[in-house]
């Protein structure tokens, strides 16, 4: 009986943990959002993510002298993404996602935003 529940306990293990590789493997690449304000639903313009193979994370806003490019380095939980750089004062914070078909979804600040890759 022992075994069978150890074969188990190993078992959802290492589907879990397939199904983080997954995930990370499908999240490498560019993606590009919409940014609304919640409250209004107007646009504020596109924000640009790309994460890498490396665990970089770079997110790009603005156009021009207004842009503004930011990296930090990621991990992927289950259902979370977890950031930390010197924008962070080097503190982890994460966000809650999930993948809609080929769109990655991001919870920031309550709000859903919408990310359609763009690049591989």
């Amino acid at each position: 009986m022992k075994s069978v529940a150890a074969l188990l306990l190993v078992m959802i293990l290492c589907s879990c943990n397939s199904k983080n590789t997954d995930n990370e493997n499908k999240i490498i690449g560019k993606w590009v959002g919409e940014i609304i304000i919640p409250k209004t639903g107007k646009s504020v313009g596109k924000m640009y993510l790309e994460f890498t193979k490396d665990g970089d994370f770079f997110q790009k806003t603005g156009e021009g002298k207004a842009q503004v490019v930011s990296k930090l380095s990621y991990r992927i939980g289950k259902d979370k993404i977890f950031y930390k750089g010197n924008i962070t004062g080097n503190k982890e914070f994460d966000s809650n996602y999930h993948f809609r078909d080929d769109v990655l979804v991001m919870e920031v600040g309550g709000a859903h935003i919408d990310y359609k890759r763009i690049e591989n």
